[in-house]
């Protein structure tokens, strides 16, 4: 006789209503940068981007999962994972799940975790640590992006000046694969941001226009650094020009003059890498 999922003996009613207090609140979640700052809490989808948060220790409130999604014998695992935690698990109906889903093809789980410190007090980096700042950062899909090339090139922390996007956006979690929930992040204003850079000591190699040099000539390899980049419409703003120790630019041969954001950090990444490893 085959065993019956353990999820069946958790909850013994299935909230299929769309008009369910709990449904409501989970698409609140979904939509509202205020509602997640107000409840202290942000809903994570996806296998892959929940698993990311259970192994960087991040605190889950609740679990809803509905198995009408379940592709294969991943999702039930996954639930497995929490059956020693104090999160709630909430089974919900098809089509209620749908509503509170943020993607269009959902796995059929979404977890509620505890929002967590942005404060650049809240930071402790090593030795000749390797920094990346984004200077009001528009789009979460784009903010997500640098956060998974930050991660994969071994950033030490990325710190969000004047960030125009909730760092807790569905979006962001989507487009970093979930490493946003492990990767070191602070959010400050320009002024936090630069006294947090001095206190460490690090350089500032701004990507900029202005007086640059191709990026390849930039100092990546001695101590400490912070490589720094403006917003997708306006790029670095005066204070931050002023405060940059090299100006750097990606020399580009084709007719395009601008890059991605998160295509132009990655290339600034991967030559400090280059520069640090050869020393």
């Amino acid at each position: 006789m085959c065993a019956k999922p353990f999820f069946t003996s958790v909850l013994s009613e299935v909230i299929l209503s769309l008009q369910n207090s709990r449904v409501k609140e989970l698409v609140k979640l979904r939509e509202s940068p205020r509602r997640r700052r107000e409840l202290s809490l942000f809903p994570i989808e996806g296998l892959r981007e929940i698993e990311v948060g259970i192994d960087a220790e991040r605190i889950f409130t609740e679990v809803y999962f509905c198995p009408s999604f379940f592709r294969e014998r991943g999702e039930e695992i996954l639930l497995h994972r929490f059956k020693e935690t104090d999160a709630e698990l909430v089974e919900l109906g098809k089509d209620a799940f749908a509503k509170t889903a943020y993607r269009e093809h959902p796995e059929g789980v979404i977890a509620l975790a505890k929002t967590f410190d942005l404060q650049p007090s809240c930071l402790s980096l090593g030795a000749n640590p390797l920094v990346l700042v984004l200077d009001e950062v528009e789009k979460p899909g784009n903010l997500g992006a640098v956060l998974r090339s930050a991660e994969a090139f071994g950033v030490d922390a990325v710190l969000l000046s004047e960030a125009a996007v909730d760092f807790f956006n569905p979006n962001v979690i989507r487009s970093s694969q979930g490493l946003s929930l492990r990767m070191p992040v602070a959010v400050g204003s320009k002024e936090e941001i630069l006294a947090f850079i001095l206190a460490h000591n690090l350089s500032v190699c701004g990507s900029s226009s202005k007086n640059a040099v191709p990026l390849w000539e930039g100092n990546f390899a001695s101590g400490g650094v912070a490589i720094l980049f403006g917003s997708e419409r306006e790029g670095l703003g005066s204070f931050w020009i002023e405060n940059q120790d090299e100006s750097l630019v990606i020399p580009m041969v084709g007719t395009s003059d601008s890059l991605n954001l998160s295509v132009s950090v990655a290339c600034f990444l991967s030559e400090a890498v280059r520069q640090r490893r050869s020393q």
